[in-house]
This record gives C-alpha cells, sequence and structure tokens, in this order.
C-alpha cells in the first residue's frame, strides 16, 4: 500500500499486530491515537489496544467496540491520556493492536499517529470526567446506604395473589411514610419518593394491591418492589430505613424438589451425542445459554406480561429441546441468561464486550426484561411436561464486566447494585414456580486479582445487601480454570492460586479457598444454610492432540474431580466445553475432539474417560497413570487447609 497506509487480513482466533517500537519518546501531551480505517466485514469482537512498554498486558489495554463494515474510510480516536500518565509512550515503547476475534476481514488503516487533544476532545474530556465523578459519588452513596444502621425498618414483606402485605416499625417522632421503590428507581438517589403510603404509630402494617394498573405504562407487578421507612420534611422524604424485598411470595406452581444425584456435570451441548454423553456419563447436571433476544425479541402477539404483549422468538425452540432431551435422565438444568450487546435488553450504558447488563432503567425495560423470565421460568418447570429450568446463572463473569456483561466504566458498587436488581427481578419470579429453584452469580477464577472487579469483594458486598435488604436464595456459579487457560500443568504453574482466603487466583489448584468461603457462617443464607455453589465453567486444556498433551488434560481432569468429590462446599462441576470449538480463543478444553490430523470430529480424547469414570467403581483404576503425569503418589496429597 501507500506510505502510511497498511492492509491487515484477520486469520485464526486472535489476529493482532505491533506497530515498531518508537525511536523516540512521545510528547507528553500527545494523548489522542487516531487513524482512518476501511473494514470489508464486520468484526466479531471488540477492537483491543496494547499499550506495550515490555510484553502485551491486559492492565494496560482498552477495548473500543466492534469495526463495521465500510468501504470508504472512517476515522478512529481514542483518549489514552491515562495511559500517558501511566507512562507510556517513551523510547522503545509500542502498540499492538487486536482488531477483532474472527479471521476472514480485511482492514486498511492509514495515517496512523499521536497527537494533541483539540478544543472539542478537551471539553468532551471534562464532560467525561464529570459523568465519572458523578458515578462514584452515586457509589459511595449506595456504600453509605448498605453501612447505615437506621431507626425504623421493614420488618417482612408478604405478597399474596392479590396484595402485598408491609410490616414495619418506626424509630422517632415526626411524620413518616412507607415509601415503595421500584427495580428502575435506586433508593439512594431519590430525595422525593414518587410511590408512598401512609402510616402511623410506631409499627405499621400496611396492605396494598399487587398490581399497580397503569404505572408508567405498564400494569407493574409489586412482587418486584422494595419497601423502606421515610421521614416526611416538607416536600422532601429522608430515608430511613434500609429497602426490604418480599419474603414470601404466594406461589402459582409448588413442584416437588429435584436433587443432585451427582456432582458430575457437562456444560452446554445440543446435538444428539452430547444428549448421549450425559447419559452415558450418569451426569446429574448441565448448563445451557439462553440469549433473551432469542426469547422475546420484541412487541408483538403470544405472551403478555404487565399488560405488554410481546412476540416469541426463536429460541424458545433451543431452550424447549434442552430441557425434554434430559428431562428422563435426572439432569438438573442450569441455564446462563445473557443479553447480548446491541439487542432489545441493553444497558443503555454498555460499551461492547460480548454481552449486556440487562436495561432495568425504565419501567418499560424493566417489563420487558421480566417478561422473558417470567416466559421462561412459567414455561419451564416441571421435568414431567416440557421439562425443567433449576437454576439461573445470572449473565456471565460479571466480574470480568468490560467483556462479559458490559455497563460501561463503572465503580463496583454501582455495578453491583444493578446485578443485584437483576439477580431479584429473576428471583422473584422463579420462586412463584418452583420453591427450590435458586439464582447464582457468576464470575471468573480471579478472586481477588482483578479482571475488572474482584470476585471476593463482589461476593461479600452481596452478602451486606442480603443483610440490609432481606436475605435470598442465592449462589455462587464460579470458572476455576487454571491461572493460565492455555496451561493444564496447573499444580506447576498455577502461582498465584495459593491457601490463603485473599489468594489472587482460584484454580482447581487451591478450591478449598471457595469452599471454605462457602461454608463460613457469615455467607450462609439467613445464617443457616449453605448457598448453592457450582463449578459451571471450567476444563483443563490440550494444547494440541500430541500424547502429552492430552495426558495433562485428562490429569487436569483427573485433579478437578478428586478436589471437588472432597469438597462439600462445592456442589456441582460442569466441565467445559463439552466438544473443542475452534472458535474459543484457540482453546481445546473439550471432553471431545475437532478434525485434525488423525483425531476426527467428536473423537473422545483421553479426558472423556476420566469424566466417564469418574464417581464410578472404574475412577481409581483409570485416574491411577495420571498419577505419574502429575508427579504424585496418591490423590490425598493434592488436598491442603486453608490458612
Amino acid at each position: 500500500m501507500g506510505k502510511n497506509t497498511y492492509t491487515i487480513t484477520c486469520t485464526g482466533g486472535d489476529p493482532y499486530v505491533f506497530t515498531p517500537k518508537f525511536t523516540a519518546d512521545i510528547p507528553v501531551d500527545h494523548a489522542i491515537l487516531e487513524f482512518e480505517y476501511t473494514a470489508d466485514a464486520d468484526l466479531t469482537a471488540d477492537l483491543q489496544i496494547f499499550y506495550v512498554t515490555s510484553v502485551p498486558s491486559e492492565n494496560s489495554s482498552k477495548k473500543y467496540g466492534t469495526l463495521k463494515a465500510t468501504s470508504t474510510f472512517k476515522t478512529f480516536t481514542a483518549d489514552i491520556s491515562s495511559f500517558r500518565l501511566d507512562g507510556w509512550g517513551k523510547k522503545g515503547h509500542s502498540l499492538r493492536i487486536d482488531p477483532g476475534d474472527n479471521g476472514g476481514p480485511t482492514i486498511t488503516i492509514r495515517n496512523l499517529k499521536l497527537r494533541q487533544m483539540n478544543k472539542d476532545e478537551i471539553s468532551a474530556k471534562g464532560e467525561a470526567l464529570a459523568k465519572k465523578q458523578a458515578k462514584q459519588d452515586m457509589a459511595d452513596r449506595i456504600d453509605k446506604y448498605l453501612a447505615t444502621d437506621y431507626p425504623s425498618s421493614v420488618t417482612k414483606v408478604s405478597v399474596t395473589k392479590s396484595s402485598v402485605i408491609i410490616e414495619g416499625t418506626c424509630g422517632g417522632d415526626g411524620s413518616y411514610a412507607l415509601a415503595e421503590v421500584t427495580p428502575w428507581q435506586d433508593i439512594t438517589e431519590l430525595q422525593k419518593f414518587p410511590y408512598v403510603e401512609s402510616i402511623s404509630g410506631k409499627s405499621f402494617t400496611v396492605t396494598v394491591d399487587r398490581i399497580a394498573k397503569a404505572r408508567e405504562g405498564i400494569d407493574y407487578d409489586r412482587v418486584f418492589s422494595k419497601w423502606a421507612v421515610v421521614k416526611v420534611d416538607g416536600d422532601k422524604h429522608i430515608l430511613d430505613s434500609h429497602g426490604r424485598y418480599a419474603d414470601e411470595v404466594e406461589p402459582v406452581a409448588s413442584p416437588d424438589p429435584l436433587p443432585l444425584k451427582n456432582k458430575k456435570g457437562i456444560a452446554a451441548g445440543d446435538v444428539p451425542l452430547y444428549f448421549s454423553d450425559l447419559a452415558e456419563m450418569g451426569c446429574g447436571s448441565n448448563t445451557m445459554n439462553v440469549s433473551l433476544d432469542g426469547i422475546l425479541p420484541g412487541k408483538g402477539s403470544g405472551y403478555s406480561f404487565g399488560g405488554v404483549s410481546y412476540n416469541v422468538g426463536g429460541g424458545k425452540a433451543y431452550v424447549e429441546r434442552i430441557v425434554s432431551s434430559v428431562k428422563n435422565m435426572g439432569v438438573v438444568v442450569n441455564a446462563i441468561i445473557l443479553c447480548p450487546k446491541g439487542g432489545v435488553f441493553t444497558d443503555p450504558e454498555c460499551t461492547g464486550g460480548y454481552y449486556s447488563m440487562p436495561n432495568m432503567t425504565t419501567a418499560e425495560a424493566f417489563n420487558h426484561y421480566a417478561a422473558a423470565l417470567s416466559y421462561l421460568a412459567s414455561r419451564y418447570n416441571d421435568e414431567n411436561v416440557l421439562g425443567r429450568i433449576s437454576h439461573w446463572i445470572m449473565h456471565n463473569e460479571v466480574d470480568a464486566g468490560t467483556d462479559w456483561t458490559n455497563m460501561g466504566e463503572q465503580p463496583m458498587t454501582r455495578y453491583l447494585d444493578r446485578y443485584i436488581k437483576s439477580m431479584r427481578i429473576c428471583y422473584n419470579i422463579i420462586r412463584q414456580y418452583d420453591q427450590n429453584a435458586a439464582v447464582l452469580g457468576s464470575y471468573t477464577h480471579s478472586w481477588t486479582g482483578k479482571e475488572d472487579y474482584s470476585p471476593k469483594e463482589m461476593l461479600e458486598k452481596t452478602v451486606e445487601y442480603s443483610n440490609a435488604e432481606g436475605d435470598f436464595w442465592w449462589g455462587v456459579a464460579y470458572h476455576p480454570y487454571p491461572q493460565d487457560l492455555g496451561n493444564p500443568s496447573l499444580w506447576s504453574n498455577d502461582a498465584q492460586a495459593t491457601y490463603s482466603m485473599d489468594t489472587k487466583f482460584v484454580t482447581f489448584k487451591n478450591l478449598e479457598v471457595l469452599d471454605k468461603w462457602m461454608k463460613m457462617k457469615e455467607n450462609l443464607y439467613k445464617g443457616e444454610k449453605k448457598r448453592i455453589c457450582f463449578l459451571s465453567e471450567n476444563g483443563t486444556n490440550s494444547p494440541s492432540y500430541s500424547e502429552s498433551n492430552l495426558a495433562l488434560q485428562a490429569a487436569g481432569g483427573c485433579w478437578a474431580w478428586k478436589k471437588v468429590k472432597n469438597l462439600d462446599g462445592i456442589d456441582a462441576i460442569q466441565w467445559h466445553n463439552w466438544a473443542d470449538n475452534r472458535a474459543e480463543f484457540g482453546l481445546r478444553i473439550g471432553l471431545r475432539s475437532f478434525a485434525e490430523g488423525e483425531f476426527n470430529d467428536f473423537d473422545p480424547k483421553p479426558v472423556w474417560y476420566v469424566w466417564k469414570a469418574a464417581g464410578t467403581d472404574q475412577e481409581d483404576e483409570v485416574f491411577a497413570p495420571y498419577l505419574s503425569t502429575i508427579g504424585i503418589t496418591d490423590w490425598d496429597s493434592i488436598m491442603h487447609e486453608v490458612e
């Protein structure tokens, strides 16, 4: 191409290019990265730019959304002042540009440069900083709200088929009211609550109709509200208690419990051989990905909720195929609830990633989200009819929100507050159709080693929410992959997975940490019952199909099973992936292969035989050869006490 023009053809699962190293320092005021580009097809993943000082690091990178197909040159700009402040831009530094994760598209880039900000960019940066500060201020108010010991309290909320009964106490003198807070409102941000009920006396019981007709365009079900005592001061309301969600909800259906028959499971799959494996291995659980855009894609006809009618989408067929295929196997189905970015459920603050936090910011958006969950819960709650969803994994790896549950850049508490709302909405739907159903939070292996947030910190804050606003039956869906997802030798490689409660990672190596956290009294449901803990997405990789690499993967499978088998704080593990997927970031973490060399599509790998034997009388015989692969003489030696 011409001078300063470069053509990039994307190949493989993670295409990227480096710029040459800088031959001189970049002026410190050059804080805008700019280039022009064309692309002959949409990229399927976010453009990611690494600001390289020595070797590329995720901590020194940023994602900028996907590049769309364009035949004419478009200008891309990015404010990189934070990286300049961190010292990037010296002689010897460089850029790595990852345009997207799919092979095929060709991108032309020209006039790549670093420059000063113009007046409009300076103004925009000031506005962005103001918005960032406003988000932090809100997060601080939420933290203060959760930590405050208020004088008044709402002590119980009961929901019948037609009414909501709220009981509580007022802590002092003066005029009080009972405030109703809907999911699209923020309890810490209102100075005057729009929906209030009169109360008098030191204690009160208020009964209201369950359905609030024509509220902000919907027939709103107050099962989703939380209730708080406020002091009335002229035209202001001063919060005087925590908000409290429904403690009891009268059921619509009451199916018998569907207990886990064992700890062994396999993650999502949708072909006859997958269902055959579930049966042949005697699995007790599986997962399935449910994209809500495919369930209720928009308004129309087919399902009515809150006085609004919605179309039922083609995703119904997938869900029905999964739950109906396993309903006679005694397999507990875990639905992973996903909202693709750019879809009808996308949060307005979403800036990229693969999936979004669901939009719950208006009555209309809330109703659509609740309708999709209600459609699923009301339809799939009986394994003897259509099939059953037993557990609801809310979104994916929320501690890595930029990629997997995007809501833009947020302080942790503000982000978690939205996540708690999503969990509560789902919970107050599913408990009406299955009193044994649970919602589970989804987390990476990072623990205290942050992706965007720390799972340990998020879980501790979720406990704080439960203590403040009434506990609910939530659990943990953890992903304890090896520290390096590509390296199966977790026993020797996972140096940052220690036996400390403040370990950076929780992987298969140190599952004792997660086990201990689940059993700590302060983390129990209502202080009495251990919450559900599933390892819902995890596996070891075979870097290639060589005999040695396949043995390492299988040894990792043995290690994972022996750990889970011996830890009663962990209820089940669903191995991911069922079969190797060429599009999965270059990993081969499946139980079955894809076609390569001597392997055909869906050939069983050595780890398949390990997983089949797990929990059977063949376990010790099949696992025995892998002791030497790890370098140990018995499986008891892999168990450790937590400091």
